[in-house]
């Protein structure tokens, strides 16, 4: 087994959240979104809110041990609330769960794709498992909902160099979409030297969520053998059915001694592809400005997050990835105003931008999340 070490920066024990989360040892796991359903895919908690939390969390337990690690051993946490008014329980729970390592989490509001659920989550967590470069062990978990499509409940990315693919949408019909998009990532990871053997999550962002089962069995039957975890959300006043992003392994992957290089940049706003060589992985909360108008709140989330990356040893030219979860119509156009300003505009990070219904807390129209690297080891 590896040594696992996260290192936390800016933890607030009250809340069991953390600023950031930097992994400094050991491999990094990702989950599928997790409801609170049994094997059977039965509702559990009925409507009470903290008893579906609860009931996600043990589950996310049950992915977790099956890839070597814990809850304790989180770095990023994604919450997902059907309304604002589920966010106090869960924030609740957390704050009583995460107390030894708070874990960098992201509240975001979405429609669910299951009658009665209130919350639903995904995790990336480190584990000390041994995986050999190469392809990531994807695993089912007995006893959880079986996800659509025989897929993954966890994935364990092996040890080393990464890449993260911007989300791709393709027009058409539905199927026709899902297909589309797909094919568009695989050409994406073919011009980095992978295949879709190397994914080892698939996150999407979905326009109608009453079609995420088929969504995810589409997505699924592009990948041989067991698909990898998907992470499916709402994707709110687009034109397009779906906008999906992933996460792939990149072995033996060097671009001399950069730690980050950005692929194909798009007018100063965001790569198509970041490649990932080295530094410690650093996982950034969802961050949300203080003020009551949208506009301004962009600028101290921005700010906010040059702040938090220097205190996690990075800084804005090692952004990675960053998603933009945004409810407010100013405030989006405010981001694609902001970025060309604040990012080198021969390096913006990968990213997602998608209208959502609200971040899951009161009077706060923007959240945004990051992945870093650091600038030294």
């Amino acid at each position: 087994m590896r040594d696992v070490r996260l290192r936390v920066v800016g933890p607030d024990a009250s809340a069991g959240r953390a600023s950031a989360v930097v992994v400094e040892a050991g491999a990094l796991v990702h989950t599928a979104i997790l409801y609170p359903l049994n094997g059977d895919g039965r509702l559990q908690g009925g409507a009470d809110a903290t008893a579906q939390a609860t009931h996600v969390l043990g589950s996310l337990e049950a992915a977790l041990t099956a890839a070597g690690t814990g809850l304790d051993h989180i770095a990023r946490l994604h919450v997902y609330v059907s309304d604002t008014a589920v966010t106090p329980a869960v924030d609740r729970l957390i704050a009583q769960r995460f107390t030894r390592t708070t874990p960098a989490l992201t509240i975001v509001q979405s429609t669910m794709p299951h009658t009665g659920v209130l919350v639903a989550m995904d995790a990336i967590a480190v584990t000390g498992r041994q995986q050999l470069p190469g392809a990531p062990a994807r695993l089912r978990v007995e006893g959880l909902a079986p996800v659509p499509g025989q897929g993954a409940h966890v994935a364990v990315q092996p040890a080393g160099p990464f890449v993260i693919v911007s989300g791709r949408a393709a027009p058409g019909e539905f199927d026709v979409a899902v297909r589309g998009t797909m094919a568009q990532l695989r050409g994406d990871l073919e011009t980095v030297g992978l295949a879709l053997s190397h994914v080892v999550q698939v996150k999407a962002f979905l326009g109608d969520m009453a079609q995420a089962e088929r969504l995810q069995r589409l997505v699924a039957s592009t990948f041989e053998g067991t698909a990898p975890p998907q992470v499916v959300t709402e994707w709110r006043n687009s034109s397009l059915p779906v906008e999906i992003e992933l996460v792939a392994t990149a072995p033996g992957a060097r671009d001399g001694e950069a730690r980050l290089t950005l692929v194909e940049p798009i007018s100063a706003r965001y790569s198509r592809i970041a490649r990932i060589f080295g530094g410690a992985p650093v996982f950034v909360s969802g961050l949300t400005g203080a003020s009551a108008a949208p506009t301004t709140q962009v600028r101290e989330i921005f700010a906010e997050l040059a702040r938090v990356l220097a205190a996690a040893g990075s800084d804005m030219r090692h952004i990675a990835k960053a998603t933009y979860y945004v409810s407010d119509p100013g405030a989006d156009q405010e981001i694609n105003t902001v970025r060309p300003s604040i990012y080198d505009p021969a390096r913006p990070p990968a990213a997602s931008k998608i209208s959502v219904q609200g971040t899951g807390r009161a009077g706060r129209s923007t959240a945004i999340d990051a992945i870093a690297v650091t600038t030294s080891r």
